[in-house]
């Protein structure tokens, strides 16, 4: 359709939207989104030659004055926001008889719903950034007297490199009018409603926190603490605010962040933080806690969406030697139970960790634990965040039973079993490559083998091509799998195999994390591209006084630093520079170490 102009048209014309059309100064390029209250448009700024996003509200929103004179102070006001995680308005329109629009700043990228839909979150710690981004953006907004009134993950933008953008502000407010249709079911998505607007009280700035409670719940758990078979269960279950604990839920959660999730989801606003700012404070001191540096979270972000697999098993190193210092000074500080907590936190990402077992086990010698569990507890067990720590010996054990009931109509004594989630290598295995195609699988034939040799002469009845599997010609000397059993075979740059069924491809290599996918006799080849692993070194010596520099950055002695690489990168290498200062027993030199993608290396001082 030729870009035309809306003026001119007649009125029933104006309500047919379509990809070409010009509002006002804008084209509409392409259609991108479509939700309960609106479609998105990729567009075009005609006059400053920039692309913008347009969101054309639905008619049934627009053509109530209220609605409109709603929409254009709200606008106004968030017009006037500006920071790094909020969604810039451009522009906006709401006159009568024409189509009610916003223009917003263009985002690369996608939704966090979007993102945690196709890859669960392994780590709370990386929920609790996101979050933290969207605080301190909510933050931002209050103080200006704008609330938000629908966080939720589809209205979080993830720009591509990495910062986080909440968007959508006010125009809750605006459909509130609207929120009921004729039969009374609810619009929109009511699982991130706070108590007091599913009961119609008013609505204020601690609605905002316990609805950025439910997302941190979600990204921390893997699933909403309010479920139900439709909109009147979550809602029912919304009124009586009942949940599973999330530290039940998730062992990996721990007593502090469990502690934040739980105050800011308070059924009363009184019981929440007083504001979205108390939030961020606890937010950052616990990310501090976990070697997480508040003022460096957008960076995290930003190597973490750029390659999530490979970030992920650096976390994993980082949080565990982070937290055991952690702990170890806590210890020292007599904060027995602080240390406990904290050592918890490591057992729950590595259960066999040799250093924690045997703090424990020295604690238990010497008779100290039983004070310790019974000042936490008052029994004579302390059962922290998933695991048992006996007087005699430490085992890990599941989790006790403390629930907080589902909701109204569960019975009386019903619990539910603890899982505990997979560590982060098994979820990056299970998980496909984002860019991957989804396979259709096909009826199977009992008659005819899944897989047949390239070579082999087609069926008659079914003649096939070969499939072509390229794998990414960085990384040589990959293996692959078929169908799940079996050795591992050289892939050479390309696999070429015939497949009449949906088998199993897994491929493997020592720099990069594994690729399982599904191939099907309909897929005429398949781009298989390798997320490098981190790569790490860790500095040792047998001084203990002795300082470290790390590529010019202050390091703990006997922490692993690792780098993590770029989804694109080119380059599988990393050169890294360790010194050894500040002791008269060694030779201050400087090592210059080249690791490779996946390869662990230790960096020695050298004595005198």
């Amino acid at each position: 359709m030729s870009g035309r102009s809306q003026e001119g048209l007649a009125p029933d014309e104006r309500l047919v939207i379509q990809v070409g059309q010009v509002i006002d100064k804008y084209e509409l390029l392409e259609r991108v989104g479509q939700g309960g209250m609106a479609i998105v448009y990729r567009g075009l700024d005609r006059q400053l030659k920039r692309m913008v996003a347009i969101k054309v509200l639905h008619k049934h929103l627009s053509d109530y004055q209220e609605a409109r004179d709603r929409f254009e102070r709200e606008a106004q006001a968030v017009a006037k926001l500006r920071h790094e995680n909020i969604l810039e308005i451009f522009d906006y329109s709401a006159k009568e008889g024409f189509e009610s629009y916003i223009v917003t700043e263009f985002i690369e990228g996608q939704t966090l719903k979007q993102f945690v839909t196709e890859r669960p979150i392994a780590f709370p710690e990386i929920g609790a950034m996101i979050i933290l981004q969207v605080c301190r953006a909510l933050a931002h907004a209050h103080a200006g007297s704008i609330l938000h009134r629908d966080v939720k993950p589809e209205n979080i933008m993830i720009r591509s490199d990495g910062i986080v953008k909440l968007m959508d502000f006010g125009i809750s407010h605006m459909v509130d009018l609207e929120r009921l249709t004729v039969t009374g079911q609810l619009l929109g998505s009511p699982a991130y409603m706070a108590p007091e607007h599913v009961e119609g009280r008013p609505l204020e700035y601690r609605t905002d926190v316990f609805a950025a409670g439910i997302v941190l719940y979600q990204l921390s758990v893997g699933r909403l603490p309010f479920e139900g078979k439709n909109p009147h269960e979550v809602l029912k279950r919304i009124a009586d605010c009942k949940f599973i604990d999330p530290r039940q839920a998730n062992p990996r959660i721990g007593n502090r962040l469990g502690r934040i999730i739980l105050k800011a989801m308070a059924a009363l606003p009184d019981d929440r933080y007083s504001a979205v700012g108390e939030m961020v404070l606890a937010l950052e001191a616990y990310l501090e806690e976990s070697g997480l540096p508040p003022d460096k979270i957008p960076a995290e972000l930003a190597r973490y969406f750029s390659a999530p697999a490979s970030y992920e098993e650096a976390l994993r190193t980082r949080l565990v030697d982070t937290l055991t210092r952690a702990g170890q000074t806590k210890l020292d500080g007599d904060d027995r139970s602080g240390a406990l907590d904290v050592f918890d936190r490591v057992l729950t990402i590595d259960p066999e960790n040799e250093k924690v077992l045997a703090i424990l086990d020295r604690l238990n010698r010497r008779a100290r634990l039983k004070t310790a569990l019974l000042a936490v507890v008052g029994v004579g067990v302390l059962c922290v965040g998933g695991y048992a720590i006996h007087e005699r010996g430490t085992t890990a054990t599941s989790a006790p039973n403390i629930l907080v009931p589902l909701g109204s109509d569960a019975r009386d004594g019903q619990v539910a079993h603890e899982v505990r989630p997979p560590d982060a290598a098994q979820i990056a295995s299970s998980i496909p490559d984002a860019r991957a195609e989804v396979m259709v699988a096909a009826p199977r034939d009992a008659n005819r083998p899944a897989l047949v040799p390239a070579d082999a002469a087609p069926d008659a009845a079914v003649p096939l091509e070969p499939v072509q599997v390229k794998i990414n010609g960085l990384f040589a000397g990959s293996q692959y799998r078929i169908g799940g059993q079996g050795p591992f075979l050289p892939t050479g740059d390309t696999l070429s195999l015939k497949v009449l069924d949906p088998i199993k491809l897994e491929i493997q290599n020592p720099c990069c994390m594994p690729i399982d996918m599904q191939l099907d006799h309909n897929t005429k080849s398949f781009q298989a591209p390798m997320e490098l692993r981190p790569a790490s070194v860790t500095p040792k010596c047998e001084v203990a006084d002795v300082s470290v520099i790390i590529d010019n950055e202050a390091w703990p002695l006997g922490s692993t630093k690792s780098v993590t690489f770029d989804t694109h990168a080119t380059d599988s290498q990393h050169v890294f520079t360790v010194a050894f200062v500040g002791s008269r027993k060694i030779k201050e030199d400087l090592h210059t170490v080249t690791v490779s993608a996946g390869q662990a290396l230790e960096v020695k001082c050298a004595l005198r």
